[in-house]
């Protein structure tokens, strides 16, 4: 029989590719393991880790650290996206960024990435929060891009392909986040070390078979671009872009390792603003226990 993990999604990004590419080819099947994944959108990914409703969450790592600096039990375990991948898409009004005071910017919650980097990038051009622009409550990044289409926010930052689908649609992209954010761990894998630690050969099972699915990912473009194509769901020639950013640039880190440099930049800018406390450890190392991922590649 084999042994079931439940993996909680934010949102169907590419970010999920080696957890589909893992599903379809079998790979979790062969380390004995049935894989469910379900979008859970913008609520807190921690009360479902805490009470077993998932296992294993790919996410952003912010509410993990902020949960280990509480005392609490979630820990990053890998890494998955270990770069900025987001374009600012903005409706056809506006064409530079200075043009968005006064708009509202759509974000997934102010509690983590996408709120902190539309602040990062619009300060640059002189517009602050608050008092230049508002913000929305979005959830991921296929919901923003429906609440761009439906004129409910003016931009938002959005990640390949769907950044190359908005400017199919007659939006207007004002740059990439990360010229003005260059690290940034923006998704880990994400566990309750309570459950990981009795279930340590499941956990390390999982990762063995994600790691064969972001390697299959690498080597086959065109089936790869089928996947995503399907799953965003995407135009294929949108697909393949997608693979040619993501393959080319290691943002979805090919060996699953943390960028700590990226996670400590996290740590960061959740102590300036307030969202972690100032004695929390500046380590990145500190919040990762890789031991795991360690003994999926050996």
């Amino acid at each position: 029989m084999s042994d079931k993990i439940s993996a909680g999604l934010v949102s169907r990004t590419y970010f999920n590719m080696p957890l589909w590419a893992a599903q379809e080819h079998g790979f979790f099947a062969d380390q004995g393991l049935e894989v469910t994944g379900t979008i859970f959108g913008n609520e807190s990914q921690v009360p479902p880790l805490l009470d077993g409703r998932f296992q294993v969450f790919i996410g952003s790592p912010e509410l993990a650290i902020q949960n280990q600096a509480e005392g609490g039990p979630i820990r990053i375990v890998a890494g998955n996206a270990g770069k900025l991948v987001h374009s600012l898409i903005a409706r056809a009004p506006f064409k530079r960024v200075e043009d968005l005071r006064g708009c509202t910017i759509g974000i997934f919650t102010d509690k983590e990435g996408t709120f902190f980097h539309v602040k990062a990038m619009l300060a640059a051009h002189g517009l602050n929060y608050p008092g230049d622009y508002e913000v929305k409550h979005t959830g991921g990044v296929p919901p923003r891009h429906k609440a761009l289409l439906a004129g409910e926010i003016d931009a938002g930052l959005q990640s390949v392909p769907w950044n190359y689908l908005a400017e199919d649609e007659g939006m207007n992209n004002l740059g990439d986040v990360i010229k003005y954010v260059p690290d940034w761990q923006f998704v880990s894998i994400n566990v309750n070390s309570e459950w990981a630690e009795k279930n340590r050969d499941v956990l390390v099972r999982f990762l063995r078979a994600m790691l064969r699915g972001t390697e299959w990912l690498y080597a086959n473009r065109a089936a790869a671009s089928a996947i995503a194509a399907r799953e965003l769901p995407a135009s294929i020639a949108h697909a393949e872009r997608a693979w040619d950013f993501f393959t080319s640039t290691d943002a979805l880190t090919r060996d699953a390792s943390a960028n700590l440099r990226g996670l400590a930049q996290v740590i960061a800018t959740l102590k300036q603003t307030g969202l972690l406390a100032k004695s929390a450890a500046d380590d990145p190392a500190a919040y990762v226990d890789d031991s795991y991922l360690k003994a999926a590649r050996g």
